[in-house]
């Protein structure tokens, strides 16, 4: 897999199909491997980069580092890869590093799509997750951690299927804790409520109607702090949205640049 040395750190990255570039960024905890059922759906026609944010994956870098850090990153990789500006799609906490382009960088933003948006994260979640990363440093299996990441991003319906079928939900590949918890300290000091309205673009906003990590009002509120945004809510979706859900509306607002 390809890196780019930019910021101080390595960063791992994939890129598949021609086009126009699209970048993919994921959320908390999650590495390129989040997008593999999205990726397949964009790069007939575009040119699809997905990477690891700081703290995950095969990224290499050190502690402490904010989402304006890995902001910056993405900025930077494009530069590496001679992209002045790119359509941009964040899922979860990939939505506030997306929301710091579009702040300082906007010029270099085509369009901008948030999938499961906050703009801080909730309370709740952040006490689960903050459990769950304790679990794994106290000696529990990671695959504890996977599991209760699955329970809080999947719907009632995806659990209700899989288990209808016997079929069990897929477990992320084991990564280092401490790396993960890095990224949580980032996450929890966080806070792009007061300037989200500042947002300088029409953004598309999808939201989940049953999601429980982030509370699909979240959502509706980015869509009303955003000028002339747009709310799509997917019905029974959870915090994951399987992107065959979503895909076409976000070709139709890349497609309206």
């Amino acid at each position: 897999m390809p890196t780019a040395n930019v910021n101080g750190i390595r960063l791992n990255y994939e890129m598949k199909g021609e086009g126009e570039p699209v970048i993919l960024i994921t959320g908390f905890a999650g590495t390129t491997a989040f997008w593999n059922n999205t990726v397949p759906l964009l790069s007939d026609n575009y040119k699809v980069i997905t990477l690891d944010n700081r703290g995950v994956g095969l990224t290499r870098c050190k502690a402490p580092f904010t989402i304006q850090d890995m902001a910056d990153d993405i900025v930077a990789l494009m530069d590496h890869l001679s992209i002045f500006s790119a359509h941009v799609i964040g899922w979860s906490m990939g939505t506030t590093i997306a929301h710091r382009m579009a702040l300082k960088y906007p010029e270099r933003i085509s369009t901008l799509t948030f999938i499961s948006p906050y703009a801080k994260r909730p309370a709740r979640s952040s006490y689960i997750m903050n459990t769950a990363i304790q679990l794994v440093k106290e000696g529990g299996d990671f695959d504890h951690f996977s599991k209760i990441l699955n329970s809080f991003c999947f719907s009632e319906d995806v659990f209700t299927q899989k288990e209808k079928k016997g079929s069990k939900i897929k477990l992320s590949p084991k990564m280092d804790i401490q790396g993960i918890e890095d990224q949580m300290t980032a996450l929890d000091k966080y806070d792009g409520r007061w300037d989200m309205k500042d947002v300088p673009f029409n953004v598309l906003v999808i939201h989940g109607t049953k999601d429980i990590m982030v509370p699909p009002w979240i959502g509706e509120k980015i869509a009303e702090a955003i000028k002339n945004s747009k709310l799509i809510m997917i019905p029974n979706a959870g915090h994951i949205i399987h992107p065959s859900e979503y895909i076409g509306f976000v070709k139709e607002h890349i497609s309206r640049k």
